[in-house]
């Protein structure tokens, strides 16, 4: 009985049809989609946390500054800056380790 049912399931599906997306092709990959990337839009805030941070770490809220830092580093637009902003990081978090 249970073969009789598979074999019947198995032809049942043999018979069935592809089933086809319509109105979807390959050319709609083809070209990148629409639409800008945020990069470059909206004004640069890096400097803003990258002071927050510094003011932090001049109080000794190193976990604040080391936030601080985070937020400028996600925010940053330039090398220069990029380094600036690991180097202090790093400093930071080598300063909360120690501490524990």
């Amino acid at each position: 009985m249970r073969h009789l049912f598979l074999f019947s399931f198995a032809v049942w599906l043999a018979a069935c049809p592809p089933a086809v997306a319509l109105g979807q092709n390959l050319s709609a990959y083809d070209s990148p989609p629409q639409g800008a990337s945020s990069f470059g839009q909206g004004p640069d805030i890096s400097a803003t946390y990258l002071e927050e941070a510094r003011e932090y770490r001049k109080q000794g809220r190193y976990e604040l500054a080391r936030q601080s830092y985070a937020q400028a580093l996600s925010t940053c637009r330039s090398n220069a800056g990029l380094d600036i902003i690991k180097r202090e990081l790093a400093g930071v978090e080598l300063l909360l380790r120690t501490m524990r």
